[in-house]
């Protein structure tokens, strides 16, 4: 028996971190710390979506589902209009800076069970950060 949740229900769920059901998930990209389990992923999203109120990721290509695993290439960004944000690897932001960010990035999940029990994923984090003034470009 497949493990596979359909293309079509996991796409919502990439990049978005409310996979809350799955109590030991792993979510792991370059802009910050691995997060493990279901306590300290959502945490860290509702920290990230408050000090970025209009934060969205959206699909940029149809995902690919083989075994247990899905792929997809997104796009995503939002405005810092909330509260200090001090999670990513680079540095930290005052509150309210009002500086925007969009980047790209793909993803890979794994099912169990049909839920998601890992995400990892590459992001433009060089493209966030600089927009965020977190690191400067070479003159």
């Amino acid at each position: 028996m497949s493990t596979m949740a359909t293309p079509a229900q996991i796409a919502p769920r990439i990049s978005s971190g409310v996979n809350a059901s799955v109590l030991y998930m792993l979510l792991q990209y370059s802009l910050h710390e691995p997060r493990r389990g279901r306590d300290d992923i959502k945490a860290f999203m509702t920290h990230f979506r408050k000090a970025f109120p209009d934060l969205n990721f959206w699909g940029a290509a149809d995902l690919i589902a083989e075994g247990d695993y899905v792929v997809g290439r997104w796009e995503g960004g939002g405005t810092h209009t909330g509260p200090a944000f001090a999670d990513f690897l680079a540095g930290s932001l005052p509150p309210n800076t009002g500086r925007k960010m969009k980047f790209t990035g793909t993803t890979v999940l794994k099912l169990k069970d049909g839920k998601i029990v890992e995400e990892i994923g590459l992001d433009d984090g060089v493209a966030a950060l600089t927009q965020l003034g977190l690191i400067k470009t070479a003159a």
